[in-house]
């Protein structure tokens, strides 16, 4: 093999390329961790850096910083980072959720490649024609469904999908209330401040069209 054979090889590494990338990410935390030093990102990107693969494992570093965010409240942090950790920790459970849902979700795949394999071995055999694409596409179809159908009755699809949309809800909270403190930071209006516009312009217009019905019934009247 040649030098170049060798670079090209080396350079198509997905663990090199993994390791650059980490690498990067690494360095990019430590220009966070001098920007923001002073308040809390530096411990969770610290954290991360001390174990990259704790997205995956349990629930340990989401809980840690829930436990941190919630507890007392110093003069020196800021409410806004109190609330981005929070959101912070939500997105790590999100995320733990989604792969447990996608590891439950695709369990049904391979019983269902199984007994496919076994229909058109079974069609084939005797000496009987095999199935065209369509008859083919047909049983897959059938078996497949079948096998969905069945895993999502199970306990453990319900749980799953159960914990996975009660952590995007929480997620969702933590990113509203994220964005409120820095609305409010800025000047800027909030969202709740667009709900309370909204809903002021809503029973505006209910008034308006109450008051032109009367008005049409009054002329009417005055008519007779």
């Amino acid at each position: 093999m040649s030098e170049n054979d060798k670079s090209v090889s080396a350079d198509s590494d997905p663990g090199l390329e993994w390791a650059k990338l980490w690498q990067t990410m690494v360095e990019s935390s430590n220009r966070m961790v001098e920007a923001w030093s002073g308040s809390m990102a530096p411990f969770m990107l610290a954290r991360l850096s001390e174990k990259p693969s704790g997205f995956g494992d349990g629930n340990e570093l989401s809980a840690a910083i829930e436990r941190m965010a919630q507890g007392s409240r110093l003069a020196d942090v800021w409410d806004i980072d109190r609330k981005m950790a929070l959101a912070f920790g939500a997105w790590i459970e999100m995320r733990q959720r989604l792969a447990s849902y996608n590891a439950v979700a695709a369990a049904p795949w391979p019983e269902a490649s199984r007994r496919f394999c076994e229909a058109m071995s079974a069609s084939g055999s005797g000496g009987s024609r095999h199935p065209d694409w369509r008859e083919a596409f047909a049983k897959w179809s059938e078996i497949s469904n079948e096998e969905l159908i069945r895993n999502q009755r199970t306990d453990g699809f319900l749980q799953a999908q159960k914990e996975l949309l009660q952590a995007g809800l929480k997620l969702r909270s933590r990113q509203d209330d994220v964005a409120e403190a820095a609305s409010a930071m800025f000047g800027l209006p909030t969202r709740k401040d667009f709900d309370d516009v909204t809903r002021q312009l809503t029973e505006l217009r209910r008034e308006v069209r109450t008051l032109t019905r009367q008005m049409r019934d009054q002329k009417i009247e005055a008519a007779r």
